[in-house]
């Protein structure tokens, strides 16, 4: 199918997203382990700025996946998937236009959605991947992203290692989209 490729771009999500978790290492003025990839991003210079564009294409991939999970698929049917995916995509493109502290970053807390996404592809989805576990997979990586949310909504992620916290979290999660993209193979023919 010519629209699979809205699916198997995701891998781009993961990529850009290693960009605000590479830069904010090699930043001196900013604690990787304390402080958060938008803390860093609300600063100013051109490898903050970068760091920002980049968030704004992790958004927009993750928005094509969406999109690609609803038309991209064989044939159109409603996808949960899509619906997760899309207001995710969406709060992660919000948080590179809208820095840290305005309640537009991340749409008023939307981006909990990325706990649904692989969870409802995995359901949808999972028997189109060649990759054989990977609806287990995909339970683990929303069942990750659920105890990172947990853990900041009740106080559990220790302030001296909440950066370190969200970076782990963002890459088990969009790893999670590369594997879903470069294993994706339509389930309908």
């Amino acid at each position: 199918m010519r629209k699979n490729w809205m699916i198997r771009q995701g891998w781009i999500a993961a990529v850009m997203m290693l960009v605000p978790i590479i830069f904010s290492l090699l930043d001196a003025d900013h604690n990787s382990l304390t402080q958060h990839m938008s803390e860093y991003e609300a600063t100013d210079g051109l490898l903050p700025t970068i760091s920002r564009y980049s968030t704004v294409v992790t958004g927009l991939s993750v928005s094509l996946f969406a999109i690609g999970c609803l038309f991209g698929t064989g044939r159109f049917r409603f996808s949960w998937t899509f619906v997760a995916a899309l207001v995710f995509g969406l709060a992660m493109l919000s948080n590179g236009v809208f820095t840290t502290g305005t309640p537009m970053h991340g749409l008023h807390g939307l981006a909990v959605f990325l706990v649904l996404v692989p969870t409802f592809y995995a359901a949808e989805f999972g028997t189109g991947s060649t990759f054989p576990a990977f609806v287990g997979y995909s339970l683990l990586t929303s069942l990750i992203g659920l105890l990172y949310i947990w853990a900041l909504i009740f106080g559990f992620d220790p302030e001296a290692w909440r950066g370190l916290t969200q970076r782990l979290a963002s890459l088990v999660t969009f790893l999670w989209f590369a594997v879903a993209a470069l294993s994706w193979r339509p389930a309908y023919r």
